[in-house]
């Protein structure tokens, strides 16, 4: 396993002044230390042509030749065509448009202490943007800024149709009285007509390439050597965007500890080493998981 000097040179940090260093758990670090192990052109060939040269009329210059016969270079008169007006359909595709009322489904994940808004329409196409905190949303989503004046709003996650919010663990209020002002707050924003995110946030976001292999070291050189003890192995499955889609296996999979292991330390761990990127997605089967290291939640980590 290569030591943490190591993976801070392998590994190029950026950070931009709205990302913020993320700290793992006491609890998370003990698990994490101590796991295993130019090409030449091809030459021109000349090709034959099949094609027989065109003969012109005889010269009218030479009166030994006589009249020349020009019928065969006569315009052959134009043939009558029928114009059919025919009428011009348009797909429902083409005709598409999104109706003035908005419509929003709130959806409170409780394992994952989340509350997902489900909006009708795109928020955020293409990419994906995380904010931990008010602060980092200056010159960056004015969408994000507005929702972090909702009370009890800890972090925000837009990405294509949805906006998911956080709340810290102490003091929560209830998500229904989140969700009902979180939901206002977007249809007015949306209804204005203003983008989510400023130009500024595009041009921060690093190519998917780099991204990809800047993930696949972290994965590589630091996540899988520290839960490899238990068992466990975390796969990059694709990049999109800035949105990072991954797969748990091993120990990890169907294990009560999964969505602790996945917001508190893979979610810190990429996130240090590129903080521009937005949405992380678990698509693993937990149900399928045969071999679980946790089948139920420690009371430590409850």
């Amino acid at each position: 396993m290569k030591s943490g000097s190591e993976v801070s040179m392998l590994i190029e940090k950026v950070t931009p002044n709205f990302v913020r260093e993320i700290t793992m758990p006491s609890w998370f670090k003990k698990v994490f230390s101590s796991g295993a192990a130019d090409p030449k052109a091809a030459p021109a060939v000349a090709v034959e042509s099949s094609a027989q040269p065109v003969s012109t009329p005889p010269s009218v210059d030479n009166p030994a030749l006589g009249k020349p016969d020009t019928s065969a270079y006569e315009e052959e008169p134009p043939k009558k065509r029928t114009i059919v007006q025919a009428p011009i359909l348009v797909s429902e595709e083409d005709q598409s448009s999104y109706s003035d009322e908005i419509s929003i489904k709130a959806q409170v994940d409780k394992e994952d202490q989340t509350c997902k808004l489900m909006v009708d329409r795109p928020v955020l196409d293409g990419l994906s943007a995380w904010f931990p905190g008010a602060t980092w949303t200056v010159d960056t989503s004015p969408l994000a800024a507005k929702l972090f004046e909702i009370s009890g709003v800890e972090s925000v996650l837009l990405y294509n149709t949805t906006i998911t919010l956080s709340q810290p663990d102490m003091d929560k209020r209830p998500w229904e009285d989140v969700a009902k002002e979180a939901g206002a707050v977007v249809r007015d924003f949306l209804k204005s007509g203003d983008d989510a995110v400023t130009p500024a946030f595009h041009e921060s976001i690093p190519p998917m390439e780099e991204i990809r292999m800047k993930i696949q070291a972290c994965i590589d050189l630091e996540i899988n050597p520290g839960i490899s003890g238990h068992g466990g192995v975390v796969t990059l499955e694709r990049v999109e965007g800035n949105a990072v889609f991954l797969t748990m296996g091993g120990g990890c999979q169907g294990c009560a500890a999964s969505a602790i292991t996945l917001r508190q330390g893979i979610h810190t761990t990429f996130r240090n080493a590129v903080p521009q990127i937005g949405g992380i997605f678990d698509e693993t089967d937990h149900t399928a998981g045969s071999n679980p290291f946790f089948k139920e939640l420690p009371a430590e980590m409850a």
